[in-house]
Order: structure tokens, then C-alpha cells, then sequence
């Protein structure tokens, strides 16, 4: 069902919304040029995604035990393990030109089919993932476990697939860039 409401000159969709103040600011951060030699190589973007997967891990890690073994104490790494996550989580956002932060309205088509392209990718892992723990605590069950010995458990494995399920696209979206040309510049945005 279409309308007639708009003025254009033939059928098709709707013009998206100008870029606001907001969206120059997040696309200028995200496209900031001094942080480009920090991940202009390929083995730089791994190395920022290993450390990324890595503190994400120590944090996870810090928020389960200090669950499972019911002592505040853990927790202590968990701010020590966002000093370097931040950081490094604006990085993927740079080598990535900020793709899954910025609004549709900002982007190019070939950065909307690529933002697709890696969400079905992250999707059809952390399908995987959850079917996976799911037949792990089915089969657990059918061995005896009981519920009280599966809540610990479940407990973790709610959180560690919440936090892939955030933070894959993102991490899959930075090992997909390809290396630029050093005279590449980024296009400013029109300013409305």
C-alpha cells in the first residue's frame, strides 16, 4: 500500500530524515582521523579485537564469580577490566567507521547491506550458540541434574550469550575491514 503524499516524482521510498546535530557529532567522532594508525593494519584490527574479547571475558569472568562464589570482592575487576574495554571499544567503533552506532539515515547503501550482512552473520552464530546451551542443559537434565544444580549454570550462560549476542556484530563487523588507501578521505556530511 503506498501513499500520495509526498511530492516526488515517481513511486518509492520515503526520504529519510536529515542528519541531525547529533548524527554530524557521532559521525565526525566515529570517522576521527588521529585514531586510524592505531588499527590501519589487519594485524592491528585483530589484535584490538583479541584485547576486546579478552577484557570482555575478565569482566564476564568478574560478574560470574562474584555470583557463584557470592563475595563482592570480585567485582573489583570489572572496573579495572573497563579502563581497557572503553577504550579499545571505541576503537572497533573507528576501524568501523562507527557502522552499527550511527542511524540508517547517515549511512551509504553499501554500509546498510554490510550493517546486514553482519548482523545475519552475528545472528546465525549466537543461534548456534543458544541451541547449543540449550541441548547442553536438556542433556544435563535427562542425566539428573536438578534444577538448583542447572541455576548457577544458567545463570552464566544467560549473561555470556547476552553479552555475544551485543557485542559479536560489532566484533565481526571490525574483522571485516579491509585495509584503506592512505589518501582515502571520509566524506564530510551535508550539512542541513
Amino acid at each position: 500500500m503506498t501513499t500520495s503524499t509526498s511530492t516526488s516524482a515517481g513511486p518509492g521510498p520515503e526520504p529519510l530524515a536529515p542528519a541531525t546535530r547529533y548524527d554530524r557529532w557521532l559521525f565526525k567522532t566515529m570517522n576521527d582521523a588521529r585514531t586510524k594508525r592505531y588499527h590501519a593494519t589487519r594485524a592491528a584490527r585483530r589484535r584490538i579485537v583479541l584485547a576486546h574479547m579478552a577484557t570482555t571475558a575478565v569482566g564476564l569472568a568478574a560478574m560470574v564469580g562474584a555470583f557463584v562464589r557470592a563475595s563482592p570482592w570480585l567485582l573489583a575487576a570489572l572496573p579495572v577490566a573497563l579502563l581497557a574495554w572503553v577504550p579499545l571499544t571505541g576503537f572497533l567503533n573507528s576501524m568501523t567507521r562507527g557502522l552499527l552506532e550511527l542511524r540508517v539515515r547517515v549511512l551509504d547503501e553499501r554500509q546498510v547491506a554490510e550493517r546486514g550482512e553482519v548482523h545475519a552473520r552475528a545472528h546465525r552464530a549466537v543461534s548456534w550458540v543458544l541451541t547449543a546451551a540449550l541441548l547442553g542443559f536438556y542433556v544435563a537434565w535427562l542425566a539428573g541434574a536438578s534444577v538448583a544444580d542447572l541455576a548457577v549454570p544458567l545463570a552464566a550462560a544467560g549473561l555470556l550469550v547476552w553479552a555475544l549476542h551485543r557485542l559479536l556484530p560489532l566484533w565481526i563487523a571490525a574483522l571485516r575491514v579491509r585495509d584503506e588507501p592512505e589518501d582515502d578521505e571520509v566524506e564530510a556530511l551535508p550539512a542541513t
